[in-house]
């Protein structure tokens, strides 16, 4: 059962996120995080605090991705040079949401009645 904690959901890959949420987010939440992992980088919480700046990002795209029809796993193309994150950053934060991309939404209720196609 998905989490009503509105904290909970922004570390959880599970749902999607629409475009302007994506980008409201990296204007406010990522500079926030990154910004207290690197004052806090030189202290025993500096792994900490990056650990969480990660796990914020990857919930982030991987939303994002979601909402676009992908799975998470698309957040690999990020190890390829150049080409892979510019191919990320145009599919997440230039293109609109697709309906395929209700399938992972986390707040549908599971309907056992019906069986997909």
């Amino acid at each position: 059962m998905p989490s009503t904690n509105a904290a909970a959901r922004e570390f959880s890959t599970a749902g999607t996120l629409t475009r302007r949420g994506f980008w409201l987010r990296h204007g406010t939440l990522v500079p926030l995080a990154l910004w207290i992992a690197i004052a806090v980088a030189d202290t025993p919480l500096g792994w900490a605090a990056a650990l969480v700046a990660t796990v914020l990002l990857i919930s982030i795209w991987g939303r994002r991705l979601h909402d676009r029809g992908r799975s998470a796993w698309w957040l690999l193309l990020a190890a390829l040079p150049v080409l892979g994150p510019l191919a990320l950053c145009i599919e997440c934060g230039l293109r609109r949401s697709v309906p395929e991309g209700r399938r992972f939404d986390a707040q549908r209720p599971a309907d056992y009645l019906t069986v997909a196609p």
